[in-house]
């Protein structure tokens, strides 16, 4: 069982802790890690095989951008794989860091158009954790987040692909 130690509203915190001790009871706590750590490291491989193919941001600043994002896609699937359960806080980080990630690496890879706003899909496996796990103000940060991201995606690569 988690242990919530964090400076989030306590309905936050009662709302998360309910949802692990849901997972623990059903005993699915470490079949839901795995799959979290599956689909982050999903993303990752995606960027990796991005570079690998030709398909890399064009500019030094983008290219680091992109390592960037392909790296701590690596590293929170470790996370997710080998830690413990994260508390609140540290579970909403994820979300936070994982989003602006798949929008960065989004964004700055050579891509057609159709497929650059195809990558935005990530975006939904984040969704489903967040929906259920967190509060409502923490999913409502997310989709205002992913809208905002996926409708510059979208104008971006109308505007300046075509």
């Amino acid at each position: 069982m988690a242990t919530v130690t964090n400076s989030s509203t306590p309905s936050a915190a009662v709302h998360y802790e309910w949802g692990v001790d849901l997972m623990s009871s059903l005993a699915v706590g470490g079949i839901v890690k795995k799959v979290i750590a599956l689909a982050t490291l999903s993303m990752a491989v995606v960027v990796t095989l991005e570079m690998m193919l030709g398909y890399g941001a064009a500019t030094p600043v983008s290219t680091a951008v992109q390592w960037t994002s392909m790296i701590a896609a690596y590293i929170m699937a470790l996370f997710w794989l080998l830690g413990p359960w994260p508390t609140l806080n540290e579970a909403f980080a994820f979300v936070v860091i994982a989003d602006i990630a798949i929008f960065a690496a989004t964004i700055v890879a050579d891509f057609p158009p159709e497929i650059t706003l195809a990558k935005s899909t990530f975006l939904i496996q984040l969704g489903m954790f967040v929906g259920f796990f967190f509060e409502r103000w923490m999913l409502a940060w997310h989709i205002v987040f992913c809208t905002a991201a996926t409708t510059f995606i979208a104008g971006y690569v109308v505007l300046y692909e075509n």
